[in-house]
């Protein structure tokens, strides 16, 4: 009897696996892994989560208002709702301390004022405000690629 319900337990198995491959082939496992952490994390807090693991673009409500550094997104998302809101977005860049000075040079001209800049052996980090936005931007080595990577967050109304 026990022989049959191992059986009849790997045949289901078995089964079931071949039925949900042609639908897991269309979805890329990094597609799979950001659903995943999407649903887990608003299922856990009730918080919209947007992620874009394969980067490339911005996500769709990313503040027009950050300027941002050319080069190729490499990835991105945001955390919140409404007005508490936290966007990240990470950019390759050739050049750390190159792009660091684009990317301050972008805020300082788009009025953002500079709460802290640092630089410290090959990482430059800065904090910028506009009374709407903070933003705080990282020129760094991920220990395979330069990346340029922004935090945006909303700032509280006093």
């Amino acid at each position: 009897m026990r022989a049959k319900r191992k059986i009849l337990t790997l045949a289901l198995a078995g089964a079931l696996t071949l039925g949900a491959t042609p639908l897991l082939a269309a979805c890329s496992p990094q597609q799979l892994a950001q659903d995943a952490v999407q649903n887990v994390v608003e299922d856990a807090t009730g918080v919209d989560v947007d992620l874009n693991i394969d980067g490339k673009t911005l996500p769709d409500d990313f503040p027009a208002e950050v300027p941002m550094i050319s080069g190729e997104i490499t990835l991105s998302g945001s955390l919140g709702t409404g007005g508490d809101k936290v966007w990240t977005v990470a950019i390759s860049a050739s050049d750390l301390a190159a792009s660091y000075d684009e990317a301050k040079s972008k805020m300082l001209g788009a009025g953002y004022t500079a709460d802290f800049d640092l630089a410290q052996d090959g990482t430059y980090s800065g904090a910028f405000s506009n009374g709407s936005y903070s933003v705080i931007v990282t020129a760094a080595n991920d220990g395979s690629n330069n990346v340029v990577s922004y935090v945006v967050s909303t700032q509280a109304t006093q």
